[in-house]
Formats: C-alpha cells, sequence, structure tokens
C-alpha cells in the first residue's frame, strides 16, 4: 500500500523521535500497524531530565475526547496500583508546567518537547516554581483521551519506564484538545 504523499511527510519526522500506532476503532475494519519507539533524552541541567514523545495516529473521532483533571488523575494513579506501585500526589507547579506545555503544542499544533520559546521539561518546571531532583516528561497526540493516552504510554517501553519509576513523588498531566503532557518529578 502506497501512503499519501502528505502522509509520508507527516510520518517521515515522527518515525526519528516517536511512536506511531494507527489502529482501527471497532467496527472500521482498519487494521493495526505500529513503529517502534526511540526515546529523545534531554540534557541534564541543574537535575535530571528525562523525556519521551509518542504520537497516535487513528482514524479520527468527530470530536476530541475531554478528560477532566480528576480523571487524568485517577486514571494515571490508578495505572500506578495496578502495577504494584504507590499513587504519586498531585503537584500545583509540575501541573502548571504540564498544562504550559500542552497548551503550548496546541498552539504550534505540534508535540514536542521543545516548547514554542526553546524550552524543555526541566526549564518549564522551574518557571512553574518546581525544584527538583529529577523531572521526567511524557507527551502524547491523541483525540480519543485519557484511557488512549495511558494505553500508548503503557505499550511504549521508554514511557512505561517513566512511568514506573519509584524515585518520583508528585505529577502533574494536562490536556489542551488531542495534546497530553505527563510531567513526573522529585523535589530536592
Amino acid at each position: 500500500m502506497k501512503l499519501p504523499k502528505w502522509l509520508a511527510l507527516t510520518l517521515l519526522p515522527l518515525a526519528l523521535a516517536a511512536c506511531v500506532d494507527v489502529r482501527a476503532q471497532p467496527g472500521t475494519g482498519v487494521r493495526t500497524v505500529s513503529a517502534p519507539v526511540s526515546v529523545a533524552n534531554q540534557p541534564a541541567a541543574r537535575g535530571e531530565v528525562e523525556g519521551a514523545s509518542i504520537y497516535e495516529l487513528r482514524r479520527a473521532p468527530s470530536q476530541v475526547v475531554q478528560s477532566s483533571q480528576a480523571e487524568a488523575a485517577a486514571a494515571f494513579n490508578g495505572w500506578r496500583r495496578a502495577q504494584g506501585l504507590a499513587p504519586l500526589s498531585r503537584s500545583a507547579q509540575l501541573q502548571r508546567a504540564a498544562q504550559a506545555h500542552s497548551d503550548d503544542m496546541a498552539r504550534m499544533n505540534k508535540m514536542s518537547h521543545v516548547g514554542s520559546d526553546g524550552s524543555r521539561v526541566g526549564a518549564r518546571a522551574r518557571a512553574a516554581g518546581y525544584d527538583y531532583r529529577h523531572v521526567s516528561e511524557n507527551v502524547a497526540m491523541t483525540p480519543l483521551g485519557i484511557d488512549s493516552a495511558m494505553e500508548l504510554w503503557a505499550k511504549s517501553s521508554s514511557h512505561r519506564a517513566a512511568m514506573l519509576r519509584t524515585d518520583v513523588r508528585e505529577f502533574g498531566l494536562a490536556q489542551n484538545g488531542r495534546y497530553w503532557t505527563l510531567v513526573m518529578g522529585v523535589r530536592k
């Protein structure tokens, strides 16, 4: 099957830094195709910083599924509990950093760990008032809500590893349309 040129040009850069997950919604008859995931690690600066991106391409629903902050937090901590881990506490500072980055990706119409101002997760966490020893960021692009974002992150070894860390204590998880940002950290 030959891809349309516009789709090939869209997917080519993603192959370098993201996971492409093409799946059908039930009853559509479209088959599943997955591409390998690579991790983009941020350079350490006054603390350890890690990041990974993931992208999902599915037949888009007519509307983006909006999830409340409470639903998103419950889904994330529910997943951690299911893995035998303690839940993380919500951090107002990490929530601000996550929301600002989801909002920025939506404005750019682009999923990236680099903000429109060149910032990375460490700088965004500090700008939100979070003085960290470690901070990690997962980003995703899916119109199908928190369950889809969690599924994508859980199926990616790098994202899963970030969510399974036992040395993080707090998180922020935000959505703006189809753009998701999860920031996890531990204070100094």
